[in-house]
Parts: structure tokens; C-alpha cells; sequence
């Protein structure tokens, strides 16, 4: 038969169990938001990728508008979707704050003025279309 003793040190045994788990939960709680925090902008195009597909779709974009004009708006639908895909992901409840403090806002106004490149590319062309139809 269990002794007084024996119950006590086996319960001693099941409190330090419960003790290690409940220390591991708390550690993993919070070491979470770090890994988190750590894996947010690994997964997003960096700010150079911007600039590269605004400025060559800026260039398609310009030539085909001043050949036709319907050429250049073919040419923009792309880099539009693409883009419009990226602001959805920056702007998300779930990426966008921790996108915003790990890489700034200087990441977003980037993406937003390399958008302007193509939009400008078209414009250009199409009034370069116009001039030289007249």
C-alpha cells in the first residue's frame, strides 16, 4: 500500500511536470511573434523588383502606345494586375502592419511610384501618338 510519502513525492513529480509544460507553453508564446515577425518580408518582392518591372513596362508600355494605342493599353493590363495583386498583399490585415514596421513606409510609397512608371509610359506614348498623327 502507498504511504503518505510516496502519494506526496509522486504528486511532487506530476507538479514539476506540469510546471515544465507550462514554462514551455509560456516560452512559446513568446518566442511566436518573433518567428512571425522574423518571416514577413522574406515572402514580399523586394523594393528593386518595383522599380525593374515599372521601368520596363514604362518602356513597353511608351513604344507600344506610340505605335497604337490600343497596343499600349494590351501592354498595361499586365503590369496593372500585377501590381494590383501586390498593393492587395501589402495592404492585407494580415501582412501589411508587419510588412510596414520590418520594412517601413518607404517600401510602400516605392511600390506606389514604380506603379507610376508604366502609367506614365502609357500616357507618354499616347500623346506622342497624338502628336505625330497630326
Amino acid at each position: 500500500q502507498p504511504t503518505r510519502a510516496s502519494i506526496g513525492r509522486a504528486s511532487g513529480m506530476l507538479h514539476s511536470t506540469h510546471s515544465a509544460i507550462l514554462k514551455l507553453a509560456v516560452l512559446t508564446i513568446l518566442v511566436y511573434p518573433a518567428t512571425v515577425f522574423a518571416e514577413v518580408s522574406d515572402k514580399e518582392p523586394s523594393a528593386d523588383l518595383f522599380w525593374k518591372i515599372g521601368l520596363a513596362a514604362a518602356i513597353i508600355c511608351l513604344v507600344g502606345a506610340r505605335m497604337k494605342p490600343w497596343l499600349g493599353v494590351t501592354c498595361f493590363v499586365p503590369v496593372a494586375l500585377w501590381f494590383a495583386s501586390l498593393f492587395l498583399e501589402l495592404h492585407s490585415f494580415d501582412v501589411g502592419p508587419h510588412l510596414r514596421i520590418e520594412q517601413g513606409t518607404a517600401y510602400f510609397l516605392q511600390a506606389y511610384a514604380a506603379f507610376g512608371l508604366p502609367l506614365c509610359g502609357l500616357l507618354a506614348g499616347y500623346v506622342l501618338h497624338r502628336k505625330s498623327a497630326a
